[in-house]
């Protein structure tokens, strides 16, 4: 194995373990504070504003207007 050849790599590779193990605490703990902030700004809010929220995050709208402006463009016709 390639960590077997160098004891200064082994030690490298154990110091990058450990860096890759710490940035993911602090990126769990940085996206758990996002999204409890995004939690209490929801609670926050009128039954009127969560439901549009909730139209507008699954772009709801957006999609109805893309199925109503579809059209067949004549394209079945050709028979």
């Amino acid at each position: 194995m390639v960590l077997e050849f160098s004891t200064q790599l082994n030690a490298l590779w154990q110091d990058e373990k450990m860096a890759a193990v710490e940035s993911l605490v602090v990126a769990k703990e940085e996206a758990l504070t996002f999204l409890a902030g995004e939690r209490e700004k929801i609670m926050r809010m009128s039954h009127e504003q969560a439901l549009q929220e909730l139209l507008l995050v699954h772009k709801i709208n957006n999609r109805i207007n893309t199925i109503r402006a579809f059209s067949s463009n004549n394209l079945f016709d050709l028979v």
